[in-house]
């Protein structure tokens, strides 16, 4: 008599927690999708699951179950191809994707191709004894409309955010520098006196007619933490915007961006730019005056006379008390950004003050003989010159030929056929799961749209990088044939004239420059091409 041996299933639990789970409709709800939560409850689903053995956990905080190019659920893939799990947990569908043809696919086609038995614990949902019924296409429904609520969720969020910040509440990630979150009420600031000090007296330093650069300089001999130390002191888990800088000092843009800062009148600003899912997740600034503005939303920390008075000083004060107007940004540091100085001796060079006033930092790096870097650049402002006008001559050809109406009509036509197969994709899964097709021609269909989606998308890319070549060179014409022509030879650095070109020149080190050309590169979207 033998025994059976009973099948051990080594398990993967995925969790996720997206952004905007965090303002849903109820705390309570953004508590039961936490990620430890989640955890939680698949622990306790496994208490009584003897042939189930736990061996890893996949977390994707912070990002959208829109797509599943996530680092968590590549990972799942690549444990399942090696073969060291066989088992995939979650709390619900909608923690896995609300993308539902992408869910399906996977279950009825990645999943069992992998050999991976899938349970989602809420929805009571367990492959090993649903595929091949209809339990597939209540996923499909289920993810349906988890797809479509995933769609119009940032709107909705971004919306009641907006009531809240109507009814002056503050609904800021972080607080400004010199205020703090009220322990008891997450939406109210206040004062946080530790720092208020610094803000008061950067406004009043203005106000005295002290330049942004002067007064960076004067904190940091005053031992003054910048805001991200200040709150790395204090234990507070505060992003580091500039990790590649090792020493964190005061500079004249921080600065600038407190004594610029209407939220130290008291006023609260909200809405000044989107970024969300209706955005593509791209950030789009809005104009002022669709700005949210809730005046005397919390104690100011100073007056508006003070406020005025440091905003008003268009001219400053150097160290020495000597007047300064504003800096020429033309050559910049390439590690702090700020203008380079220039030494009038017999080996005359151009180097960044920052590196002076530190011990060893990357600033220390600028320091490049005058007649180098202005001889550099000079070749490069010939050399796009003589592009440009090489770049018109292109474009004027390319216009003769009708080349745009081509570029357009290609770019138009790929677009479409791409919208298309997303239809064409929802009608094969239908088909698929009705039976009028077998799971074969569903896959190879399937890959072969894949195959033209990714031929629609070069053919796409190249029209479209070409058109923009054709935009980019009609923005030289701005600039005269004859200056351009002048430019194409000149021979003696003139910064005025150089400006025609160039924004400006961030310098990294002698054997490394980046020039910010005020037009745009004609060759760049051939190379990309």
């Amino acid at each position: 008599m033998s025994n059976k041996i009973k099948k051990i299933y080594h398990a993967a639990i995925y969790v996720r927690l997206s952004k905007e789970d965090g303002d849903v409709s109820s705390a309570a709800k953004a508590e039961s999708n936490s990620i430890s939560n989640q955890k939680n409850l698949i622990r306790d689903f496994l208490k009584d699951k003897e042939d189930i053995e736990v061996v890893s956990e996949r977390v994707d905080d912070g990002y959208s179950g829109s797509n599943f190019n996530r680092p968590g659920v590549q990972a799942l893939i690549e444990a399942a191809k090696s073969g060291s799990i066989n088992m995939v947990i979650v709390k619900d569908f909608s923690r896995f994707g609300r993308d539902y043809l992408e869910v399906g696919r996977y279950l009825e086609y990645i999943f069992p191709i992998l050999q991976i038995r899938f349970v989602s614990v809420n929805d009571n949902y367990d492959s090993s004894d649903k595929f091949g019924t209809t339990g597939g296409m209540s996923v499909a429904l289920k993810n349906l409309v988890y797809g479509m609520y995933s769609a119009d969720l940032s709107k909705k969020i971004r919306s009641a955010r907006n009531i809240r910040a109507r009814n002056g509440e503050f609904i800021g990630q972080y607080a400004p520098y010199g205020y703090r979150k009220n322990p008891e009420n997450k939406h109210e600031l206040l004062i946080d006196e530790n720092v208020a000090w610094v803000v008061r007296k950067i406004f009043q330093m203005a106000a005295d007619g002290i330049n942004h650069s002067e007064i960076a300089r004067q904190l940091n001999e005053a031992g003054i933490p910048t805001r991200y130390l200040y709150h790395k002191l204090r234990g507070d888990n505060f992003p580091d915007k500039q990790p590649h800088v090792k020493i964190k000092k005061w500079d004249n843009t921080a600065v600038k961006d407190i004594i610029t800062n209407e939220t130290y009148l008291g006023t609260m600003f909200w809405n000044r730019a989107k970024c969300g899912m209706d955005t593509n997740k791209k950030r789009i600034e809005q104009p002022r005056e669709t700005w949210i503005v809730v005046e005397n939303q919390h104690e100011a920390l100073v007056s508006k006379e003070l406020f005025d008075k440091a905003n008003a000083n268009i001219v400053g004060l150097d160290m020495n008390g000597r007047a300064v107007g504003k800096k020429n940004l033309f050559f910049i540091c390439g590690y702090c950004g700020k203008t380079l100085k220039h030494r009038n001796r017999t080996n005359d060079k151009y180097y960044c003050r920052t590196g002076t006033q530190q011990l060893e930092n990357d600033c220390q790096r600028v320091n490049i003989r005058i007649k180098e870097l202005e001889d550099a650049v000079l070749c490069q402002v010939r050399g796009m010159a003589a592009m440009l006008i090489e770049a018109k001559n292109i474009r004027k050809n390319a216009q003769k030929n009708d080349r745009k109406k081509v570029l357009e009509t290609t770019v138009d036509d790929s677009t479409r056929e791409m919208a298309r197969w997303k239809d064409t994709k929802v009608r094969l899964y239908e088909q698929y799961k009705a039976g009028t097709i077998t799971r074969e021609d569903y896959v190879a269909r399937i890959e072969k749209g894949k195959i033209r989606m990714e031929e629609l998308e070069q053919i796409k890319s190249e029209a479209q990088a070409e058109l923009n070549n054709m935009q980019t060179v009609s923005k030289p014409e701005e600039i005269p044939d004859e200056e351009l022509a002048e430019l194409s030879v000149l021979e003696s650095f003139d910064k005025e004239r150089l400006k025609a070109l160039i924004d400006k020149v961030i310098v990294y080190g002698a054997d490394a420059i980046e020039i910010v050309w005020k037009v745009g590169n004609p060759f760049e979207a051939e190379i990309t091409a």
